[in-house]
């Protein structure tokens, strides 16, 4: 996987883990390996995380994380495109993720 995908395949795991509550990276990492079949190393979870709160799609609050106004926006608009089917949902994330500047 690339950069993008591993951002992307992050964000909408803590799309999910924090529907009801701000999700730690236990819960980010269940539902990334329930998505992908595969378990997040902590260097992923760790640079995605950091990569989405820079860019304002997640808010940190403690060891917790929770999307931001414009990460449900975000979430939103890649479901409305797809049907809320999720590999195609993570895949409109990945498009999303690759549009903004990496280095933000």
């Amino acid at each position: 996987m690339n950069h993008n995908t591993i951002i992307s395949w992050i964000f909408l795991s803590t799309a999910f883990a924090s529907e009801q509550e701000p999700a730690n990276y236990e819960s980010i990492s269940q539902i990334a390996d329930g998505i992908n079949h595969a378990v997040p190393t902590h260097k992923e979870l760790q640079t995605s995380l950091s990569w989405l709160t820079r860019n304002e799609l997640l808010e940190k609050s403690g060891k917790k994380y929770q999307l931001t106004k414009e990460g449900i926006e975000t979430i939103a608009k890649a479901k409305k495109r797809t049907n809320n089917i999720i590999l195609n949902i993570w895949d409109e994330l990945t498009k999303e993720i690759k549009k903004r500047k990496p280095n933000k």
